[in-house]
Order: structure tokens, then sequence, then C-alpha cells
């Protein structure tokens, strides 16, 4: 890790409209207007400066500007925001507002350096939009399913089932969409036919990996489980011992994995022997679930990562 006094960083506050920088190299402070012509001329400054630049994830307005300092050959890091809040915390910094964000998110990059983000793909983007979607349906046809179980007037229930059936044909719709988009990327495509290769992995289960896991196939094992939220992290100090627990991590990520892990310990024989030898042992049915995910995902990794099917791994294991 470099000496962070010597890193060139500019953090950025995102909101919809606006924009709040910090410059670590100079101490300037600016606020600018978030359209195109600011953007031109924040991207030639931060040229000069030769910076990195840092940001949180703000659930969306900050796409348009890690696409456009992208296209201008700018290093971008999005950098959860609960990190930067600890980060906050932990120098004592408990004011906030835009001006402050901006420069402890440009403290928080010059201090931790964080990871950049590789260059947007876009077919990978809209992979990730249609798989989102598909969530957020999927979820409302459960509660308007949930609602019909509970209601006896049979008006009520025709109006419910009506709009069960409109999200339904909507989830077709999307599963053909995603599919679309995979098929016409010869990358994504070699990717799919990887994951599908693994009794458990569904098509929707595929494009969530490949939309919202791009890393899948690139870490190791104890990191691909961490980024997943999947690690148990240890909780000890002196003498006490505290329970290893999971937590943090992609969310979407690990939702659509503990579905498929529940459909591979009844279908995929390898999973399926690992989760019933926990039980034996007296492990919780919930522990013995996370473990399995835990193992799922590093066996597709490892799978992505050697370029090979189910199979063939299991042969080479």
């Amino acid at each position: 890790m470099k000496d962070s006094s010597s890193i060139s960083v500019v953090g950025i506050d995102v909101s919809k409209d606006s924009l709040d920088l910090f410059h670590t190299i100079n101490g300037q402070q600016q606020k600018i207007a978030y359209q195109q012509d600011s953007l031109k001329l924040l991207a030639r400054q931060i040229i000069k400066l030769n910076a990195t630049v840092v940001m949180e994830a703000t659930g969306g307005y900050e796409k348009k500007l890690v696409k456009y300092l992208q296209s201008q050959g700018i290093a971008c890091a999005v950098v959860n925001p609960k990190l930067i809040r600890d980060f906050a915390r932990a120098c004592g910094k408990l004011e906030k507002n835009d001006a402050i964000d901006a420069r402890i998110i440009a403290s928080f990059g010059q201090m931790m350096q964080p990871r950049t983000m590789g260059k947007i793909d876009r077919n990978r983007e809209k992979l990730k939009l249609l798989a989102t979607r598909r969530e957020q349906v999927q979820s409302m046809i459960t509660q308007e399913s949930n609602r019909q179980q509970q209601i006896e007037d049979r008006q009520i229930r025709a109006f419910i089932q009506r709009a069960i059936q409109l999200y339904q044909k909507q989830l077709k719709k999307l599963d053909n969409e995603m599919l679309k988009v995979i098929e016409a990327d010869q990358t994504m495509k070699q990717k799919s036919e990887i994951l599908l290769s693994a009794k458990g992995v569904g098509p929707a289960t595929t494009a969530n990996l490949i939309a919202g896991l791009p890393e899948l196939g690139q870490l190791n094992r104890q990191q691909i489980a961490k980024l997943v939220g999947l690690a148990p992290l240890v909780r000890d100090s002196g003498k006490f011992k505290g329970q290893r627990r999971t937590y943090a991590g992609r969310s979407q990520i690990r939702r659509i994995l503990y579905m498929a892990t529940l459909v591979a310990t009844r279908w995929n024989s390898r999973i399926k022997a690992f989760y019933l030898s926990l039980l034996e042992r007296g492990k919780p049915k919930k522990l013995a679930i996370t473990a399995c995910m835990r193992k799922f995902i590093t066996i597709l990794n490892s799978m992505m990562k050697n370029n090979q099917t189910w199979d063939q791994n299991l042969l080479a294991s």
C-alpha cells in the first residue's frame, strides 16, 4: 500500500442535482451542478490532478458520473456508505452535511485506498437491471399470494388474482429478456453454460450471478465467500471467544444463492451429501444451509476460474 499522504484523491458526495467535491492534494472544496457541462470541467480538473475518484453508492445516482469519468480514463471507486459512516465515527466526525461528507469520503479514499471499479459493461448493467426487476416482481407475486390467502371476499380475491397473473406475465418477459442479453454476449453465454451445469443453478440464479457478481472466478475461495457475506468472521478479544457469524456482503446474491442451495440440497448429490453430513453431526439446519451456500459458491467460483462445467469439476476434485 502506498503512503497515503502522497495519494491524490477527489472525494465526491453525489446527490440528485449536485456534486460536492474535496481534493486531498490542494484542499479545494467545490459544489457543482450534476449536469453534462459541469462533468466535462470536472474531468479536466481530475486529469490535471492525476487523481482517483472515490464516492459512495447512492442507489443509482452515481452511475451516470462513473460512466462519464471512466469514459475519460479516470479511475473510480464506489464504496459502501456504511464503511464511510464507520470511518467518520472512528475519526470523531459526528457532523454531517454534503461538504463534510465529501471531505470524509476523500480522507477515506486516501487512507484506505479502495479498489477501483472495472469499466462498466453495458450488457452486464442491462442484465443487472433485468435481474433486479425480476426479484422485485417475484417479491410482489409472493406478497399478493399471501394477501389472497388472508381474504375471504370473492371479488377482492379476483382482483388480487388478476394482479398476480399480470406479474407472472411480466416475470416470463423478464426471463426472456435476460436470456436474450446473455445469448447476445459471448462471454456471458460461456459463463452461463458453466453455471447451468450445476444442479440447483437455474436461469434466474445464473443471470444474477453474472450481473451481480462479476468477480466470480477471479478471487480465491475465502475472498469470494467474504464478498457474498458467507465467510464466518472472527469476534475474539483476549480470553473471550466470540461466536463466528456471517454478515455484510451482497445481500441480493445471498438471497438468490439461498434458494439455489435449497434446491441443491435435494438434487445435487455433492451438496446434498455435505448437507446431510452436517445434520448428522448435530449442526442446526440454518447453520448447515449457510455452510452449504458457502461450499456451493466456492465450487462455482472454482468452476469459473478453471473454465470447467460441474461434471468436469467433480472429476478433477
